[in-house]
Parts: C-alpha cells; sequence; structure tokens
C-alpha cells in the first residue's frame, strides 16, 4: 500500500525535473514505511546519500534551466538550494552524531521540500520555462 501518491498538481510539465520530483517521492515513500515499521536506522544513512547527491544533481539541472533562459529568479531559487544543501549536510552530520535525533527531522526537512519548494519555487521556474519556450521555440530547456 502506498503512503504517498503523486499529486498531478506538483507536475511542472518538465520531464527530467518531474521525474527527479517523484524519485524524492518515492525515496520520503521509503523513510514513512520506514518509520510506520519501526525500522528508520537502517534507512536513514541510504537516504542521506541519496539526498547528499541528489540535491547537487537535481539542483544543477534546475540552475542551469534558470541560467540558460535568463530566469530572473535565479538568484533568490539558487540561495534556497543552497541553503537546503546545507541542511542535508547538517542533518547528515547530526546522524554520525546521533541517528536517534534526526529521524523526524529529516522527514520534515523532506515533506516541507515536497510541499512548500515544488509547489512554490519550482513551479514558477515551471511556468518561467514554459515562457521562454514559447517565445523561443528552437531552443530546449
Amino acid at each position: 500500500m502506498s503512503l504517498l501518491v503523486w499529486n498531478p498538481e506538483w507536475d511542472t510539465g518538465i520531464e527530467l525535473i518531474d521525474l527527479q520530483h517523484r524519485i524524492l517521492l518515492g525515496k520520503i515513500e521509503v523513510l514513512m514505511t520506514a518509520i510506520h515499521e519501526n525500522d528508520v536506522d537502517r534507512h536513514i544513512p541510504s537516504l542521506l546519500a541519496f539526498l547528499a547527491d541528489y540535491v547537487d544533481r537535481h539542483f544543477q539541472v534546475e540552475e542551469e534551466k534558470m541560467a540558460a533562459t535568463d530566469y530572473a529568479g535565479l538568484a533568490g531559487h539558487r540561495a534556497i538550494h543552497d541553503d537546503m544543501r546545507a541542511q542535508v549536510a547538517t542533518l547528515a552530520e547530526r546522524f554520525a552524531v546521533n541517528s536517534q535525533a534526526v529521524n523526524e527531522e529529516v522527514l520534515d526537512f523532506l515533506m516541507d521540500w515536497l510541499i512548500k519548494h515544488i509547489n512554490g519555487e519550482d513551479r514558477r521556474l515551471a511556468r518561467h520555462l514554459h515562457q521562454w519556450d514559447a517565445a523561443h521555440p528552437r531552443i530546449q530547456t
């Protein structure tokens, strides 16, 4: 049984970004299942490793698209990404010291990311990219 279901309203219409967001949702579901089954400690290290890699790859894709399309919100969006990168690093450091202390924080961070960042910042970026594509039909974003 799935604990989380992708909300079509989260779709940006940018295939790669949507795919990456769905992968993230899958990882959140793994964590929620682990919490439900009281098996979090086994999953957190791999989830934190995934997140460290994910924030670099996913944010790089978004930031490259922003730069290539003269996105006015690039600096602000990049600052949010940098903050999220730092949060992932902090969670990993704190987990190394006390694994129990960060379980709920990781879930809160992921849910906040899913709900606020994807549904807010990323949707604004997607609108910009779609407008850019419409105005520059030869340039693919």
